[in-house]
């Protein structure tokens, strides 16, 4: 079947990222080094080289956006509120791992295995709005349980907006959709260096989500991390599907941000929850029971949207 062919190659090179670093064959540095060259350099010119060789149509999909962003809103507001009887430190954490998705190191080879490189403009355009949203979102849902002074949480606010314009990726797809809308080419040169860099984001990424896991820290955490895996990996996606299919969308762009927003709970969520006092050993639990989860999930949507 077509969806498994697509789904199994992604988990076995994040098996295989975990079987090098349990071998020791990837240090802890050498993960390190290999995350920020794919966050800062290959995922950036991937999406960079994308977008500029296309003129995005925003009229054709700023409705699109909308709905993905208004049913991201609803549903972290939702977990935030049902989330009433955690302790201030796990709540935020528990409604960002409900709606920040892994977009990049596994939504991004996801489609690409799924649609090809045709389906790249559309999928960095949802990512790198994605980004926005998502580290908005992320620090409300964070400071809000805390009920900090407001010094500092203004502060948390600037550094965030400021992190989030410096994003590498919003930086790239910004920069590409800036070269197609003044319709200045790339040199032949500059575009084939692009294209190689912009190859190693998707396996090179993929093996470092697999050299992160620690199954341990799942083992006490087992029911919250089960609760963010139905939240994160079926009812999110289900509600955005719901008000795509509402809108029209049909072929790839109802499979692209479908795909994006069905992935595991992303790397970054953890990085959030320990800077911003949340709970951080619960928000590595979420990532590892949403991505082994993401297995079963995964192959029932690409079954849903006729990937088979």
């Amino acid at each position: 079947m077509t969806h498994i062919n697509i789904v199994l190659p992604i988990f076995l090179v994040i098996g295989l990222g975990y079987a090098l670093r349990a071998r020791r064959f990837l240090s802890e540095g050498v993960v390190a080094s290999l995350s920020r060259l794919v966050f800062y350099v290959a995922a950036p010119s991937l999406l960079f080289r994308s977008t500029s060789r296309n003129t995005f149509n925003w009229d054709a999909h700023l409705l699109m956006l909308a709905a993905i962003a208004g049913i991201t809103i609803l549903v972290a507001a939702a977990v935030y509120g049902i989330g009433y009887r955690h302790t201030p430190a796990r709540r935020g954490v528990l409604a960002q791992g409900c709606i920040r998705s892994n977009t990049v190191f596994i939504g991004l080879p996801l489609v690409l295995n799924a649609y090809g490189e045709f389906a790249l403009p559309l999928v960095s355009i949802v990512i790198a709005f994605m980004v926005v949203v998502e580290n908005l979102l992320s620090v409300l849902l964070l400071t809000l349980p805390h009920q900090g002074s407001s010094s500092r949480e203004a502060a948390l606010w600037g550094r965030t907006l400021l992190r989030t314009l410096r994003n590498p990726l919003l930086i790239g797809c910004v920069g590409g959709l800036l070269c197609a809308a003044l319709h200045i080419p790339l040199p032949i040169s500059i575009d084939r260096t692009l294209q190689l860099v912009g190859a190693t984001a998707a396996p090179l990424g993929l093996l470092c989500v697999g050299a992160a896991l620690r199954f341990r820290q799942l083992r006490s955490e087992i029911p919250g991390a089960a609760t963010a895996a139905g939240l994160r990996l079926i009812v999110h996606p289900a509600l955005i599907f719901l008000a795509l299919r509402a809108l029209g969308m049909r072929g790839v762009e109802l499979g692209v941000p479908i795909l994006v927003m069905a992935c595991p709970a992303a790397v970054t969520s953890y990085i959030m929850a320990r800077e911003m006092d949340g709970d951080a050993a619960f928000a590595s639990a979420i990532i590892i029971g949403t991505t082994v989860a993401a297995l079963l999930t995964l192959p029932a949507w690409l079954a849903l949207l006729g990937m088979n």
